[in-house]
């Protein structure tokens, strides 16, 4: 009798053990259901043109870099590039576009505004140093890139300014690294609690902008173009590059490269997809 009583209550904890081990499962089936809607909803939103630009970051002011800001406009419909500017003045605007040779200048740090992000400055103060030299390097160094590795370029890269050649300058105006830490933090979250949690990496995102300029030479050598962007670093739900200072910022560099490359190969009114605000990738 007591054999049966124990087969009994054997059977009864490996039924309950069961149960528990299934209840587990549809819980975990239950979150990933919920995680995947979000994803796919945060991606038909992402790929949308309109909700893409409400959920990139705004426009910062412009620097005295670039010139005439009164006459600058907004040109985020139609390029990947938040401002823009053409010169009025014909002959100026003819000696330019006539251009066949390109040099790209050192980018300028002479208008870098300090820290804005609270977090970020923090950071510094603990002695987290801006690597703003660097940045400035690697910028430079996509854009040439992003000319000789073209399958048409327009502008061929030269290494200095000379008659017949047009120069691109640029300016680095905001410099907010991304919080390492932080977004670890916002990852347990997300993980432990609900994806919603992402939202709080608000306050750890990184963000870089920049002004562009390029000048004619010869008699009627002036700007002809200009242009300003402001990047944030994307929505993600993990990512590598949210545990990089400036990871986020080289993808932009990168980008901002290949953007313009592209549309100065590309015929008038023609429009050019920005990136999206939402980043899917692991890296």
């Amino acid at each position: 009798m007591k054999t049966g009583t124990g087969e009994g209550f054997s059977r009864m904890e490996k039924a309950l053990s069961v149960l528990r081990w299934f209840g587990r499962i549809t819980t975990m089936i239950f979150r990933l259901s919920k995680f995947t809607v979000l994803v796919l909803l945060l991606q038909m939103l992402a790929s949308c043109a309109p909700t893409n630009r409400l959920l990139k970051s705004r426009p910062v002011a412009l620097s005295p870099f670039f010139e005439q800001p009164q006459y600058a406009v907004d040109a985020r419909k139609y390029l990947p590039f938040q401002k823009t500017w053409t010169t009025p003045n014909s002959a100026v605007l003819k000696a330019g576009v006539a251009a066949r040779r390109l040099y790209i200048a050192p980018v300028t740090l002479a208008y870098l505004r300090p820290l804005k992000r609270t977090i970020a400055r923090r950071e510094a103060e603990w002695g987290l140093q801006r690597q703003e030299h660097a940045v400035a390097a690697r910028l430079r160094e996509e854009f040439i890139a992003a000319f000789r590795a073209s399958p048409a370029p327009v502008y061929r890269i030269v290494d200095r300014p000379g008659p017949g050649v047009a120069t691109l300058h640029l300016a680095i105006t905001e410099l907010n690294p991304t919080c390492p830490k932080g977004n670890a933090a916002v990852t347990l979250l997300k993980v432990a609690l609900t994806p919603v949690a992402g939202l709080a990496g608000h306050f750890t995102k990184g963000n870089m902008a920049i002004e562009g300029k390029v000048r004619g030479q010869g008699p009627h050598a002036g700007t002809f173009f200009q242009f300003a962007d402001n990047e944030g670093d994307p929505l993600t739900i993990v990512n590598m590059r949210d545990y990089q200072p400036y990871g986020h910022a080289v993808n932009s560099m990168r980008r901002w490269a290949m953007q313009f490359e592209q549309m100065t190969r590309s015929p008038a009114g023609m429009r050019l997809k920005d990136s999206n605000a939402l980043l899917l990738r692991l890296n």
